[in-house]
């Protein structure tokens, strides 16, 4: 009887031994990337890069660098103005409400959600909701001039979107390496 025992636990052994070789010989699995090969998700794309940010007549404001990150899943904007200020985005596609998002903090804390959004031709239009005031919506439109500039013109509306003011508007002049 002890023959036979120490005879199974050196057959259990060997197939627990070669149980583990086969799984340290087979690779692992890849997480699923679905973005790349999702065009909606790759409309915004146009906003990708390093850029000096300026008025329309060529005031600098700041830098802003605009990075594909999660997958091909969102871009991640770093926002830096002339006086050090600083702050981000994430920009994404949600398949779940067919639309784009954005959300914003900046440095001072104020958080910004743009849960809302539709193109326009090639221009992109986020909306903003305050619940805390509820008349008081925005808008931020990204539009790309050509393929080295993008208009970011923030608008807010006080009277639930019957006038709009605009808040600042901003052109993205790509950097020259």
């Amino acid at each position: 009887m002890t023959k036979l025992r120490s005879l199974l636990f050196a057959m259990l052994a060997l197939a627990t031994a070669s149980g583990a070789m086969s799984a340290q010989t087979t690779p692992p699995k890849r997480a699923p990337m679905p973005c790349p090969s999702e065009p909606e998700r790759h409309r915004f794309d146009f906003w990708i890069g390093e850029w000096d940010v300026a008025t329309k007549s060529g005031s600098p404001q700041g830098k802003s660098v605009i990075q594909s990150v999660s997958g091909g899943c969102a871009l991640l904007e770093n926002w830096t103005s002339l006086n050090g200020g600083n702050g981000k985005s994430l920009n994404a596609y949600n398949p779940q409400i067919k639309q784009w998002q954005q959300y914003w903090i900046g440095q001072d804390g104020q958080v910004t959600e743009y849960r809302g959004s539709a193109f326009d031709g090639t221009s992109l239009t986020f909306f903003e909701k305050n619940d805390a005031k509820p008349d008081s919506v925005g808008r931020l439109t990204f539009t790309p001039v050509d393929k080295e500039t993008v208009r970011q013109h923030a608008e807010i509306s006080t009277d639930g979107g019957k006038t709009w003011a605009t808040a600042y508007d901003l052109y993205y002049h790509r950097k020259t390496k």
